[in-house]
C-alpha cells in the first residue's frame, strides 16, 4: 500500500459500522460542493478502481441513482451517509470518506488503559493486559468480562472500544465479571502513548504501534505489534537478527490493522534464501508483481509460526497468505478480517479525504484474501475458561508447532 495507508485501514475499522453523526465544530458546507465532492468520487472509482467491471455493478446507474439525492441532503453528516450507501453497493473494503472530525482524532493524543479486548462466545473477554498498564495495574485478567464503562453496558466489541476511548489521563469506571462472576467494579486510567511508539504522518497526523520482542522458553523467539510501520523496521529487524539461533520465531498478528506493505515485505526478506513471489496485484493497468521477497544473505532459516485472529486485516493478512502459500510459515489462530486491498487518498472539495481500492492483491496460485481472509492451517479458539487459567491456545498452538519434529 501506499505510505502511511495504514492510518486509514485503521479509521475504516472504527467507523464502518456507524453513522456519521453531525460535527459540533465544522461548518457546513454548501450543496454546490457537496455536488462536486460527490462527482469527484464516483468519477475517482470509475477510472481508478481496480476492478473496471465494478464486480458487476453498473456504476452508471448507480451514479444516476445517488446524484439527484445530493441536492436534497440537509447536512454534511447526511451526505456522507449518502457516500458510503453509493460505495457500499460494491461490497469491498478501503472505500470509504474520512471527513475532518474523524482526521481529528488523529491529531490527538493516544492513550491506553492496558487492555486487549475481544468477543468470546458473545461476550466482550480480556485476551491481554499490557505489563505495568492501569489495567494490570486493578489486578484485572484475562479471561475477565467487561458488562459496563462508566455505568453503561457494552453492546459488543466495537462499542467498548469506542466506550474505553477518552482524554490523557482522564480515568473510567469499569465493571466487570471476575472468575466467579462476581460482578466488580475497577477505575482505570487513559495513560498516553509514549511517543516512542509512534509514526509521524505529517500535517499534524500520527499513528501509534505496541511492539514486544522476547524469547519464549525452549528457545523460541515471540515478535507481536499491532500495525506495520516505518518506525518499527529496526525493531523487527533487530528482533528477528536476534532470533537467528532460535528453534523457531512466533510472529503474532493477532489484532494487527495492517500498514505498509515495504516493512513486512522488509521482514519477509530476512525469512528467504531465494527470491519469492508472495503476491500479485491487479490493477487497472494490468498486473503488478512489486509484492516479492528479495533474500538477505543470511536469512533465517528455522521454522516460523504466523498467528492471526478476525482483527487482523490488510498488510498483515498479505504476508500471512504470502509466507503461508510460499510453504515458509504455518499460520495458526482464526480467519483473518478479509480486508485486503491496495488503497490511497486524495483531497475532496469538502475539506474530506477519500480513500480508494487502486489494487486487488492475489496469491501466486490465486487466491483473493479480501472478502475470504486468510484460513489458517491449524484453527485454534480462545476460550474464557482457558484465559481465566492464564492460558492462550493460539500461542500454545505455535509453539507445540514449533517443537514439533521436522517433516
Amino acid at each position: 500500500m501506499k505510505k502511511y495507508i495504514a492510518l486509514f485501514v485503521c479509521l475504516f475499522e472504527l467507523t464502518v459500522l456507524i453513522n456519521f453523526a453531525p460535527a459540533q465544530t465544522i461548518k457546513e458546507s454548501s450543496p454546490q460542493v457537496r455536488q462536486k465532492t460527490f462527482e469527484k468520487i464516483w468519477e475517482t472509482v470509475n477510472e481508478k478502481y481496480f476492478d473496471a467491471n465494478f464486480g458487476g455493478i453498473d456504476w452508471k446507474a448507480a451514479h444516476d441513482r445517488y446524484a439527484p439525492q445530493v441536492a436534497q441532503v440537509k447536512s454534511d453528516a447526511e451526505f456522507y451517509n449518502l457516500i458510503k450507501a453509493m460505495l457500499g453497493e460494491l461490497k469491498v473494503s478501503h472505500l470509504q470518506i474520512l471527513t475532518p472530525d474523524i482526521l481529528d482524532r488523529f491529531k490527538a493524543v493516544d492513550t491506553t488503559t492496558g487492555l486487549t479486548l475481544r468477543e468470546i462466545e458473545n461476550q466482550v473477554v480480556i485476551t491481554r493486559l499490557s505489563e505495568n498498564s492501569s489495567a494490570a495495574k486493578a489486578n484485572l485478567k484475562t479471561g475477565f468480562v467487561i458488562t459496563k464503562i462508566n455505568g453503561e453496558a457494552v453492546k459488543n466489541l466495537d462499542d467498548a472500544k469506542r466506550k474505553l476511548y477518552g482524554q490523557p489521563n482522564t480515568t473510567l469506571r469499569l465493571s466487570y465479571l471476575n472468575e466467579k462472576d462476581e460482578e466488580r467494579e475497577a477505575t482505570l486510567e487513559r495513560t498516553p502513548l509514549s511517543d516512542g511508539n509512534r509514526q509521524n504522518l505529517g500535517g499534524g497526523f500520527h499513528l501509534y504501534a505496541h511492539f514486544e520482542s522476547r524469547r519464549l522458553p525452549d528457545n523460541i523467539g515471540y515478535l507481536h505489534f499491532t500495525n506495520f510501520l516505518q518506525f518499527l523496521n529496526p525493531r523487527i529487524t533487530t528482533a528477528i537478527e536476534s532470533f537467528k539461533d532460535a528453534s523457531g520465531i512466533i510472529i503474532d498478528l493477532r489484532g494487527n490493522g495492517g500498514g505498509e506493505d515495504s516493512v513486512a515485505l522488509k521482514m519477509a526478506n530476512m525469512l528467504f534464501d531465494k527470491k519469492t513471489q508472495l503476491m500479485i496485484t491487479k490493477t487497472r493497468k494490468g498486473d503488478d508483481f512489486y509484492y516479492q521477497a528479495k533474500p538477505q544473505k543470511n536469512p533465517y532459516r528455522g521454522k516460523v509460526a504466523i498467528l492471526i485472529d478476525e482483527h487482523s486485516g490488510s498488510a498483515s493478512e498479505q504476508i500471512a497468505a504470502g509466507l503461508q502459500e510460499a510453504g515458509r510459515a504455518v499460520v495458526i489462530g482464526k480467519t483473518s478480517k478479509g480486508a485486503d486491498l491496495d488503497a490511497t487518498t486524495i483531497g475532496l472539495p469538502i475539506k474530506a479525504l477519500f480513500l480508494y481500492a487502486y489494487g486487488q492483491p492475489r496469491t501466486p496460485k490465486g487466491i483473493v484474501i479480501e472478502g475470504r481472509g486468510v484460513i489458517p492451517d491449524r484453527e485454534v479458539d480462545l476460550t474464557r475458561k482457558e484465559l481465566l487459567e492464564g492460558r492462550d491456545a493460539q500461542l500454545e498452538a505455535a509453539i507445540e508447532y514449533i517443537k514439533s519434529p521436522a517433516q
